[in-house]
C-alpha cells in the first residue's frame, strides 16, 4: 500500500495530534484540556487578574500534597465554564464516568483551595494540586431540573445530617483513586497529605463529601491513607479530655489557625471536619464515644505507618504526638501504651 505525500502530512499531524491529547502519569492516561487565561470573564479575588491559573514561579514551594473536590456539575463542560466563569481552575477533573482531564498542569499554581490551611501550611493553592470530580454533592431544591436521576441516583440522608447525598459512579472512585497514587508517587506526597475541601476549609466548605469512600481507595489503589481500626475500650482512655481528642485531630494537620474564613473555629466544626472524612456513618458535630474511638485509631494507627510513597515513618507526626504525650502524663499514659503498643 502507498500514500501520497499530502496524505502521509496529513497522517502525521493526526499522530502529532494524537500525541499531545494525551499524556500518562505513571500507567494513568489523562486527556489534556489545558484551560486560557485570556477565556476568563471574572476577576480573580487573590491575584486581581483575569486568570485561572498562575506560572509558578522558581522560589515557589514545591508540591507538598493534594485536595479532593466535588464540582457540582454534571460533566468536565459544566466544570470548565464555572471555572472561567468563577475565575478559578483545578489541576485535575474525574467525569462521572472515570475519564481524567488535565485542566492546569501541576508545575503551574490552580486556584482550587482559597483560603486553607493543613498542618501548618496556609493557601493551600501555592502547594497542593487540586482534583475535581464531576457531581452532584448534595441535594439542593433550586437544581432540581438540572438533575438526571437515571445517570447520578437517588442522594441518600446519613445519619446526624440534614442534606442528601449523591453518590460518586464506580468509574469516576477507580479514576481518582488511580490518579491520586500516580501523583502521590510521581511528586512523593505522603498519604497524610491527601485531604479534602472539608478538611482544610473547615465547616466553609463539604466537598468531595461523605459519600466518597477514603477506605476503598486507600486499601485498593494506595491513595491517601486510611486507619486500620481496632476495638477499644474507652474505660482505659477515661481521663482523656475532650480538649484532647481536639487536640489529637489537630496534630494530624486539622489547623485551627487561619483554616479557610471561619474565624470562631469550635472544636466541635473541627470534629465534624474529621467525620466527613474519617467517620461518615455519623456526621454530627458530637464527640461521641464512636467519634473517640475513631480518633484514638486513627492516631495510634498512623504513629505506626509506614508510608507506601516515602517508604518511611511520619516522624514530624510522632515528635508532635510524643511530645503531647509526655507533656500531658498523667492523663496520657494509657493511651501512650496504646499508641506505641500497636502492632500495624
Amino acid at each position: 500500500m502507498s500514500f501520497s505525500k499530502y496524505e502521509l502530512l496529513v497522517g502525521c499531524f493526526l499522530l502529532i495530534t494524537a500525541c499531545t491529547c494525551h499524556k500518562e502519569i505513571g500507567e494513568v492516561e489523562v486527556t489534556l484540556r489545558h484551560l486560557d487565561n485570556d477565556k476568563c470573564t471574572e476577576v480573580n479575588l487573590i491575584t486581581g487578574k483575569k486568570a485561572v491559573f498562575l506560572d509558578r514561579k522558581e522560589d515557589e514551594q514545591d508540591i507538598k500534597g493534594i485536595v479532593l473536590h466535588y464540582s457540582v456539575s454534571p460533566n468536565a463542560d459544566g466544570t470548565e465554564a464555572l471555572f472561567y466563569f468563577r475565575a478559578v481552575s483545578s489541576h485535575y477533573d474525574v467525569d462521572f464516568d472515570g475519564e481524567i482531564f488535565e485542566f492546569v498542569d501541576p508545575e503551574c499554581i490552580a486556584f482550587h483551595a482559597g483560603k486553607s490551611a493543613w498542618n501548618g501550611d496556609t493557601y493551600l493553592n501555592k502547594c497542593f494540586i487540586g482534583i475535581e470530580q464531576d457531581m452532584w454533592g448534595y441535594y439542593e431544591k433550586f437544581r432540581e431540573k438540572e438533575y438526571d436521576y437515571e445517570k447520578f441516583g437517588q442522594p441518600v440522608q446519613l445519619p446526624g445530617d440534614d442534606r442528601k447525598w449523591f453518590k460518586f459512579s464506580r468509574e469516576q472512585v477507580k479514576s481518582t483513586g488511580q490518579l491520586i497514587f500516580a501523583l502521590q508517587k510521581k511528586y512523593r506526597i505522603p498519604g497524610r497529605n491527601v485531604v479534602t475541601h472539608s478538611d482544610v476549609a473547615i465547616e466553609k466548605k463539604l466537598d468531595p463529601g461523605p459519600m466518597f469512600p477514603y477506605k476503598e481507595i486507600f486499601e485498593k489503589y494506595g491513595a491517601g491513607y486510611y486507619p486500620k481500626c481496632k476495638e477499644i475500650n474507652l474505660d482505659k482512655f477515661s481521663k482523656l479530655t475532650d480538649k484532647d481528642y481536639v487536640k489529637l485531630l489537630e496534630i494530624y494537620g486539622y489547623n485551627r489557625g487561619e483554616n479557610g474564613r471561619v474565624f470562631d473555629l469550635t472544636d466541635n466544626k473541627i470534629i465534624k471536619a474529621f467525620k466527613l472524612h474519617f467517620y461518615p456513618g455519623d456526621l454530627s458535630k458530637d464527640l461521641n464515644d464512636n467519634t473517640k474511638k475513631m480518633i484514638i485509631n486513627l492516631v495510634a494507627s498512623y504513629y505506626n505507618y509506614k508510608d507506601k510513597i516515602i517508604n518511611s515513618l511520619d516522624y514530624k507526626f510522632r515528635n508532635d504526638i510524643d511530645s503531647f504525650l509526655s507533656e500531658n502524663k498523667e492523663r496520657t499514659k494509657e493511651l501512650s501504651e496504646f499508641i506505641k503498643g500497636w502492632n500495624n
